[in-house]
């Protein structure tokens, strides 16, 4: 391989890598919804070069995960409660789609890989383990999109799955409890049960009881916690007591 394949290669790769610790780092709310960041606190937040964290932050704005800002720096998109409600109609549909062609597609490979991630996910549950579970939510999301193979949808589908993971994850922080979190992991083992079994009527039936609890969210979200937790540039309003 020549030198300027080599160099393409590694670039590639490091955009990649920048892109998912900096997607996780959105994910789990490390990095506050409404921040406002320079690019050398996203290069030192992921521990990359200016290069491939310039190119993951391209990639994350393209996703409305991020927002250019010019003259003033990166903004972390807030969390809009109505926007993503909207959108998770758009998501239930397209995942019913999305479930039909892994089960018509998928190969040996992917079903190993699903066998043993239910295995995770029990253990998961045994665990309690909010940030783990949010790990393993993500790979089956992309292990699904793999057994699917359209890149269309795929590319549709992966940023609404970093948005309500975010959402997810606020929600078990904040409101959750054991309960509600071991409710969520047997629902996505539903789901991956159906799939291996090629079970399409089934697969969708779970998949609407998983959108059906990601709905259910919305209302407690937006009752009961401050907006600063939507978007941290918000003052909360018990700061004015001080």
């Amino acid at each position: 391989m020549s030198d300027t394949k080599k160099s393409a290669t590694y670039s590639k790769s490091q955009g990649n890598l920048a892109y998912e610790r900096l997607e996780s780092s959105i994910a789990h709310m490390d990095i506050q919804p409404g921040a406002f960041m320079t690019m050398a606190d996203l290069q030192k937040q992921v521990g990359l070069g200016r290069t491939p964290v310039l190119e993951a932050t391209r990639k994350l704005t393209d996703d409305t995960l991020l927002e250019m800002q010019a003259g003033i720096g990166i903004r972390i998109t807030p969390i809009d409660l109505a926007r993503e409600k909207r959108l998770l109609k758009i998501r239930r549909d397209l995942e019913c789609f999305v479930l039909e062609m892994a089960i018509e597609n998928e190969s040996g490979l992917v079903r190993n890989q699903m066998h043993h991630l239910i295995q995770a996910l029990h253990e998961a549950e045994s665990n309690n383990d909010l940030r783990r579970f949010n790990d393993l939510d993500k790979r089956m999301d992309q292990l699904i999109l793999e057994a699917a193979n359209e890149p269309f949808v795929a590319r549709t589908l992966r940023p609404l799955h970093t948005i309500f993971r975010r959402l997810g994850f606020l929600y078990q922080s904040h409101l959750g409890d054991a309960t509600s979190i071991n409710k969520n992991i047997l629902i996505h083992i539903k789901i991956l049960d159906a799939v291996l079994n090629r079970d399409v009527s089934s697969a969708i039936s779970a998949n609407h009881e998983l959108m059906d609890f990601m709905h259910a969210m919305f209302e407690p979200l937006d009752r009961k916690l401050e907006p600063s937790f939507f978007d941290v540039s918000i003052k909360p309003l018990n700061a004015d007591l001080y």
